[in-house]
């Protein structure tokens, strides 16, 4: 009985959770703008010529600077993952809607056929929502579920993760290429 208790639960959170992520990411958001590598601010549109070549994600490094502070990560060798670095350096607005990640829209969608699904998103990973076109940075796991069609991990924050857990409910974040930014 225990066991089944707890599976209700955790769907039911599961469900909670993309509710909210759908009301945020489609609600006021968008018209904060974003801004791409070329310095324009654009709706959800397209963005500039990519600034790294498609098949060069694999242990990719990136920054998220939010104000004077700054997290880094590294992407996965996944083709999302490399059309991501493709858009930077970009600005994204990210809130927090159910305490525990940090979450915004990208400039376009990243195709996720054949790609890998997680339901359970970890502690200090970075995710795409494909529905919304969203990334997630992930603070804290609260052991909650992420309905279909699930989450599709990006990589990994590396350092100051605490940077973007304390930032608030509502920021800018810049993120660019390491190499690029010299950290």
């Amino acid at each position: 009985m225990t066991a089944t208790v707890t599976w209700w639960t955790r769907r039911a959170a599961g469900a909670a959770l993309a509710v909210a992520l759908a009301a945020v990411l489609t609600g006021g958001w968008v018209r904060s703008g974003i801004t791409t590598n070329d310095n324009t601010a654009t709706g959800v549109s397209a963005v500039a010529a990519p600034s790294v070549t498609p098949g060069a994600a694999a242990g990719v490094r990136v920054v998220l600077r939010v104000g004077d502070r700054a997290a880094t990560a590294t992407l996965a060798d996944i083709p999302q993952a490399r059309q991501f670095a493709a858009m930077l350096p970009l600005t994204v607005r990210l809130t927090d809607a159910w305490g525990q990640a940090k979450s915004g829209r990208l400039p376009r969608p990243l195709p996720v056929e054949a790609a890998a699904t997680v339901y359970d998103p970890a502690r200090g990973e970075v995710y795409l929502w494909p529905p919304t076109a969203a990334i997630a940075v992930y603070y804290d796991d609260l052991g909650q579920t992420v309905p279909d069609p699930s989450l599709v991990r990006l990589g990994v924050i590396d350092s100051g993760l605490d940077h973007l857990a304390e930032a608030g409910s509502g920021f800018a974040v810049r993120i660019e290429l390491a190499a690029a930014t010299g950290a």
